[in-house]
Parts: C-alpha cells; sequence; structure tokens
C-alpha cells in the first residue's frame, strides 16, 4: 500500500463552525533547536450564535502595534453569545511571534524581518510567517462578510488617527464602507481603491470582501484617547455590519470625519542623509507646498549645517518618524490630501 503522508500544515484548535464562546490557538508547526517537534501558539477566540454575517477582527498584523491588540481583547472579554447575530472571530495577535517580541516583524524568519502583511497569501509547508497568512488567508478570509485590520503605526513611526476602506465597485459594499468610515468617526478617513498584492487588504478587496484597516496612533505605546475612539467606532461599525445584536448599544460618533484620499510619492518626506531627524510640525497640523518641516542634524560632523526639510504637497500631516536617529530612505513625515471622490 501506499505510505501516508502526514500533514503539517498549520491547525486550529477552535471548531469555527460551532456556536457559542471558544477560544484556543491556531498551532504552526515549527522545528527549532530548542523545540525540535513543537508549534508556536497564535491566540484565537470566536462568537458564534446562529447564522448572519462573519466579522473577523485582527490585531497584532505587525507585532508592535498595541492599540488593535487592546480593543480585540477586551471585545472578547466582554461580549456575551446574545449580543452577537452571526459570528465574530477574534485574532488579536496575528503574527504572534513578533508580537510576543516586541517586534514590527516576526524573528524566526526571513532573518528576522518577516512581515506578515508582505507575505499573504502565504505558504502551508513556508515558514513560521508564511503559514500565518496561509492560514488567514484560507481559513479565516474565506469564511468573512467584513475584515476590521486594526493597524497602529508600530515603533519606528506615529500617525494620526485614521482609518481606510478600499473602493470595489460594488455599490452596496461601498456604501457600507463608507458608513464605516464615517461611523469609525477618526479625525481621518482614507478613501482609495488600490492595493497591495501580498498584504490582507490584497486578499479581502479584490475578492468582494469588505476590508477596513486602522492606523491607531503609533510609536510603540498605547494612546488613551486613540485606543478608546477606535474601540467605540469598532462597535458602532460591527452594529451596522449586523454582527451585533438589535439590543447591544454603542456610543454615538463624537467627531465628523474628514475624508481624504490615499497618498501617493509627493506626500512623502524621505531622508536622504544619516542623522538626527527633528521634526518642526506636529501630527494633525495643516501645511502647504513647500513649507518647512523640520531639520536632518548631522551628529559626526556637527559643525556643519542641518538639511533643511520642505513638504512637496501640502495637507494634512499625518505620519510622523518617532525615533529621532534615521538612515537614508527613512520615511520622515507624509501629508494626506481631501478625497474628491
Amino acid at each position: 500500500m501506499p505510505t501516508p503522508k502526514v500533514s503539517l500544515a498549520p491547525s486550529c484548535e477552535v471548531d469555527l463552525d460551532k456556536d457559542g464562546r471558544h477560544h484556543g490557538y491556531v498551532r504552526i508547526q515549527f522545528s527549532s533547536h530548542r523545540s525540535a517537534y513543537g508549534w508556536l501558539p497564535v491566540p484565537i477566540m470566536s462568537i458564534k450564535n446562529g447564522e448572519g454575517p462573519c466579522a473577523l477582527l485582527i490585531g497584532g498584523n505587525h507585532g508592535d502595534e498595541y492599540e488593535g491588540i487592546s480593543i480585540i481583547i477586551d471585545l472578547f472579554q466582554k461580549l456575551k453569545v446574545e449580543d452577537v447575530k452571526g459570528q465574530i472571530i477574534f485574532l488579536p495577535a496575528a503574527n504572534a511571534p513578533a508580537v510576543y517580541a516586541g517586534r514590527r516583524t516576526s524573528p524566526l524568519d526571513y532573518t528576522g524581518e518577516a512581515n506578515l502583511n508582505r507575505l499573504f497569501p502565504g505558504d502551508q509547508y513556508g515558514s513560521p510567517t508564511d503559514m500565518i497568512a496561509w492560514f488567514i488567508k484560507t481559513h479565516l478570509v474565506s469564511r468573512s462578510t467584513a475584515i476590521f485590520d486594526l493597524h497602529s503605526a508600530g515603533s519606528s513611526i506615529d500617525h494620526w488617527p485614521s482609518c481606510k476602506i478600499r473602493l470595489m465597485g460594488e455599490a452596496d459594499k461601498d456604501e457600507m464602507q463608507m458608513d464605516f468610515l464615517k461611523l469609525f468617526a477618526a479625525p481621518l478617513g482614507s478613501v482609495g481603491d488600490r492595493v497591495h498584492e501580498t498584504t490582507l487588504s490584497g486578499e479581502a478587496s479584490p475578492n468582494g470582501i469588505i476590508y477596513l484597516s486602522t492606523e491607531l496612533g503609533g510609536a510603540g505605546r498605547i494612546t488613551p484617547w486613540i485606543r478608546d475612539l477606535g474601540d467605540a467606532g469598532l462597535k458602532r461599525c460591527l452594529k451596522r455590519l449586523g454582527v451585533l445584536g438589535d439590543d447591544y448599544q454603542v456610543p454615538a460618533p463624537e467627531r465628523e470625519v474628514r475624508l481624504m484620499a490615499m497618498q501617493g510619492g509627493e506626500n512623502y518626506i524621505f531622508a536622504t542623509t544619516d542623522g538626527m531627524f527633528e521634526p518642526r510640525v506636529e501630527l494633525g497640523d495643516e501645511v502647504e507646498d513647500g513649507q518647512f518641516a523640520g531639520y536632518i542634524w548631522n551628529i559626526r560632523e556637527p559643525w556643519r549645517e542641518p538639511l533643511k526639510l520642505h513638504f512637496n504637497k501640502g495637507g494634512v500631516v499625518f505620519c510622523k518618524r518617532n525615533p529621532a536617529l534615521c538612515e537614508i530612505g527613512d520615511t520622515l513625515l507624509f501629508t494626506l490630501n481631501d478625497y474628491e471622490g
């Protein structure tokens, strides 16, 4: 008889088809020096109550982005089965090895720079991060009505809070996504129609799955007001999706969102020399084309004049580098402009 093959693909301890509250791990098989036959734990939780839409909540797509992790864990702990109509799947630490290490990228593969959100669709028999991407695509994206991918800026940059949608050209879904932007009620709501093929958005939007992502602050910390606006905004979106029951109370939006277009190359300021970055603007500031933005100081030759930085294209200051030290090629600042669609 033929020799049977044993699969070492990721497996899930949680039965995602079963009603009720459940929690466990996605097991990522990983034969390492310290654990030859071991597996890596990626936490996963589910609340299912009959038929209805399925919402996938993802935090820790990058491991040093903490607001989404906090929001998703807290929501799972507080929701009751009777609050849900359909299913909510919670993946609070998607790139778990990166989250546990406090790094944007996983230290276990790709020479310590395994970026989960650049490895879709993944590989069921690949590196740990490849396997996580494959599991998300194959077992979670495929069953989702909508995906809420809660990003922050991570340790190296900081963002003015925003959420983002990608229009799909399907009137009913795009209407819901525009509603999500208004209901999330971040200061900025970004609207576009492009995705990168190796990202989670590249697996969702082109396949007709509603996808909302966020940038909830960053700098490797949790800012209370930003975390709380993300928590309230997510609940309003889940209510709009119909996955939270009629009796579940959500807070009203506290602000009107300003709709912005996705950034282009002209919105960025990159470092063109190594040194110490000193910004002279704050996140959320309105700036003009050509406006002075800051300095790069030469700390090896401090007698030299600093490099003066200017905005190529004005708008709202949306992104700012967090560490002062910078190298050629680092993003230092970028702006967003109003959406005119």
